[in-house]
C-alpha cells in the first residue's frame, strides 16, 4: 500500500462542544490544520491542546471560500492529499486505510458518501456523494456561501471513489 502525507483542515468559530469528537475522528491523520476565525469560546485552546495546529485570522468581509481558501494555504506545500471537513462532520474509522488503498499519484480528488442527517432510528436520512478531499496542489474554492472546490490545475481533473469512506454530519440543533 501507497504512504502518503495525509493532511486534514478546516474553519472553526465558536464549536468547542465539538473539538473532541472531531478530533478523535481525523486523529488518523499526519497532520490538522485548523484556521479559527474569531471564536470567543475554548475552541482554539481546546484544538491546541489535542495537538491540532491552530491560525487564527479575522476574514472581512465574510466568506466561506475566502476562509477555506485560507485555511488550504495554511497546510504544508508537501502534503500529497488534503482532507477538508467541518469539526461537526466524523469520518467513521479507519478513513486512512481506505483512502490511501483507492488513492494513486493521478488522482486530483476522492469521493466518498456524506451522510448529511440521520432519522430517529440512527440511519440516514440524506446522503450525498462529497469530494471535499483533494491534492495539495491545483485547488481553491469558489462562492462567498455554498462554496465549492474548483479545480485549476494542469492536466485533467480525476476523481477516484473510495468504497467504505464516510463521513457523517451531527450538526448543534
Amino acid at each position: 500500500m501507497n504512504s502518503y502525507k495525509i493532511c486534514v483542515y478546516a474553519i472553526s468559530k465558536n464549536e468547542e462542544k465539538f473539538v473532541d469528537r472531531w478530533m478523535d475522528s481525523v486523529s488518523e491523520a499526519d497532520l490538522v490544520v485548523v484556521t479559527d476565525t474569531g471564536s470567543s469560546d475554548g475552541t482554539v485552546e481546546k484544538l491546541r491542546k489535542r495537538n491540532a495546529v491552530v491560525c487564527e485570522e479575522k476574514i472581512s468581509p465574510w466568506r466561506f471560500d475566502d476562509a477555506r481558501n485560507m485555511a488550504l494555504e495554511h497546510l504544508p506545500p508537501d502534503a500529497d492529499i488534503c482532507v477538508s471537513n467541518d469539526l461537526d462532520e466524523v469520518f467513521t474509522a479507519g478513513w486512512r486505510q481506505k483512502l490511501e488503498a483507492a488513492w494513486k499519484k493521478e488522482y486530483t480528488r476522492a469521493k466518498y458518501i456524506f451522510n448529511w442527517s440521520f432519522d430517529a432510528h440512527g440511519s440516514p436520512n440524506k446522503r450525498f456523494l462529497m469530494e471535499k478531499i483533494h491534492s495539495r496542489r491545483g485547488f481553491r474554492w469558489v462562492r462567498p456561501v455554498h462554496e465549492v472546490l474548483e479545480y485549476f490545475g494542469a492536466g485533467e481533473d480525476k476523481s477516484v471513489f473510495v468504497e467504505g469512506l464516510v463521513l457523517n454530519h451531527y450538526p448543534d440543533p
